[in-house]
């Protein structure tokens, strides 16, 4: 059998492992696949089982002294952050979203490469370049010239809140794995207060690949891969997305290929009108992650190029059941002087 080989010492987002010890996180089912490749410059190596039911805090508490670097990867079952002071001063949390999306061991083995690939300072010197130019603009401009469609953000509102999974880790710090995601969502996100929107309107060309992940399950994996396949029609075909104020407020297309997508759209409005609500702009950076095939929430930090990509995001789990990520390559964003700030392909 095969093994998961996991390198260490190439995974910079956790930064230089010297006097702590590596471990991995994962499933039961997943323990006899796994090898951590010792390369010595940790002190120590460690992989910890952790399956539905189980407590992380009391797993970090008992089984994994500080200084560490840890790993998780659970397919199997939903991973709960730890709260920071269970995570404790000296450790350092990367977490594969690998549980919202059906994630394979090929899956898996693909984004760990992609992890190897990734440049966190690289990824830092983006977001830095990113917020200096937006704190200089009034507004952003999310364009797509092929479709001459215009959306206006109002990215200066108070009333919403900027989040960065960039860079290097710090201790005390957790992270998506593999990091590259800059993302906007209205402050008051977990309570879903339907009169906090993120103040963008115009239109959108919904072009690019979804991204369908699923909380816990009431729908059949089967029933999440069917409304996926329907959305995946705008990988080649566009949606053209009327907003006003954070809420879409009609879907339509010229192309008879993209009607899947739009059928399934305004479906999932029709059961919940929540889906109309834009709850996040997301902005990818890691222009070391190559997409993989099918449905996978770690596609979501994908950056084209050096550029980055921007999606957008629909829905909130666990209020609905499905969060919906639409990754757009050709939008650029520019400034309220045409300056171009990000994206493009």
């Amino acid at each position: 059998m095969s093994k998961i080989a996991i390198h260490p010492e190439r995974l910079r987002q956790f930064g230089n492992g010297k006097e702590s010890i590596f471990c991995v996180v994962s499933n039961s089912s997943l323990l006899e696949k796994i090898k951590i490749e010792h390369e010595n410059n940790y002190k120590d190596y460690k992989i910890i089982s952790y399956d539905k039911g189980d407590d992380f805090s009391k797993i970090l508490s008992e089984l994994i002294p500080e200084p560490a670097h840890i790993l998780v990867i659970a397919p199997d079952c939903y991973f709960r952050s730890p709260e920071p002071q269970h995570l404790g001063q000296r450790r350092k949390l990367c977490i594969m979203a690998c549980n919202s999306t059906p994630t394979s061991v090929e899956a898996i083995e693909h984004f760990l490469k992609c992890g190897e690939n990734t440049d966190p300072y690289e990824q830092e010197k983006i977001s830095e370049q990113f917020f200096n130019k937006g704190e200089a603009a009034s507004h952003l401009k999310f364009v797509d010239e092929e479709y001459n469609t215009v959306a206006i953000f109002q990215h200066l509102d108070d009333r919403i809140q900027w989040h960065e999974q960039v860079g290097q880790l710090q201790w005390g710090e957790q992270q998506l794995f593999p990091s590259g995601e800059i993302s906007v969502l209205p402050v008051e996100i977990f309570t879903l207060n339907l009169n906090v929107k993120l103040d963008i309107s115009g239109k959108i060309a919904l072009k690019g690949i979804p991204v369908l992940h699923s909380g816990t399950p009431s729908f059949l994996p089967n029933d999440q891969e069917r409304i996926f396949q329907a959305l995946y029609t705008m990988r080649n075909h566009t949606v053209i997305a009327s907003v006003h104020e954070g809420v879409i407020t009609n879907i339509e297309t010229s192309d008879p290929a993209a009607q899947p997508a739009i059928d399934m759209l305004q479906a999932m409005f029709d059961v919940d009108s929540r889906y109309r609500i834009i709850i996040e702009i997301g902005f990818g950076v890691n222009r070391h992650l190559e997409l993989f095939s099918g449905n996978s929430a770690m596609n979501e930090v994908y950056a084209n190029n050096i550029n980055g990509t921007v999606h957008f995001g629909l829905g909130l789990i666990p209020h609905t059941q499905y969060h919906l990520d639409i990754i757009c390559p050709s939008i650029k964003v520019f400034s309220d002087n045409d300056e171009l700030i990000f994206g493009g392909m």
